[in-house]
């Protein structure tokens, strides 16, 4: 009888732990007003307001390499051409709005905001010290 009660108190003790380490999917408002939600959001906000360097909070280190990699690729026209195009699209709570799904697993995310019928953005973030920041892929 105490291996039964030792063996349910385990299985109990799981029962709370598993669950924090599983993956979560969050859809409609619940992603639209997500931890993860705001940071793509003030991240693309920062990044259409003032540039790279006024994105950079928002950002892991990896993915500062990731965009001034790109932006040396497009060269200064080219990011620029970039930036345009994501101004041309929603912004704010209308961006919020576009926000379908985030996939939370751990500290790791995927963020998907539909920008029109035929295309989807989908957006990487990682959990840090300073709360969740926009990422690379893993």
């Amino acid at each position: 009888m105490k291996v039964m009660i030792r063996l349910f108190a385990l299985l109990a003790a799981l029962a709370l732990v598993i669950p924090g380490s599983h993956a979560q999917t969050l859809v409609g408002a619940q992603a639209q007003r997500s931890p993860q939600a705001d940071a793509f959001l003030a991240y693309e906000k920062a990044l259409l307001a003032g540039g790279l360097d006024a994105a950079r909070p928002y950002m892991t280190p990896a993915k500062v390499d990731d965009l001034q990699g790109m932006a040396k690729a497009f060269g200064d026209d080219g990011f620029k051409q970039f930036l345009d195009r994501m101004r041309s699209g929603a912004q704010g709570e209308a961006r919020r709005k576009q926000i379908e799904k985030v996939e939370v697993s751990g500290d790791y995310a995927v963020l998907e905001a539909r920008d029109d019928p035929h295309t989807v953005t989908v957006q990487h973030l990682a959990k840090t010290a300073d709360g969740w920041k926009v990422s690379v892929r893993r």
